[in-house]
């Protein structure tokens, strides 16, 4: 089986890009088949929760994500409910 594997290098500290990549209101910009993210909560351990519309074959689906573990500069991980669920991070 072929692997694809594609790398890129982004020059600031890694405060800097946790900070903006853990923010659900940029997920639009860098996710494309997410076109509304709204009801964001920042939530007490860290992290957040949100409400989000995806679009993906023609078909909407909504649903809630929270953020469920937090590891500053590290990973985050995320449980999203509803149209569509899954666990990631």
């Amino acid at each position: 089986m072929a692997t694809i594997k594609k790398s890129i290098k982004i020059n600031a500290p890694v405060e800097k890009v946790f900070e903006y990549a853990e923010n659900p209101e940029i997920l639009p910009e860098i996710w494309p088949s997410i076109v509304e993210v709204k009801n964001i909560k920042e939530l007490p351990h860290g992290g957040y929760s949100f409400d989000w519309v995806y679009k993906m074959a023609g078909m909407r689906f909504t649903g809630s994500s929270e953020n469920t573990e937090v590891v500053p500069n590290e990973r985050t991980v995320t449980r999203s409910t509803g149209g569509i669920e899954s666990t990631c991070g």
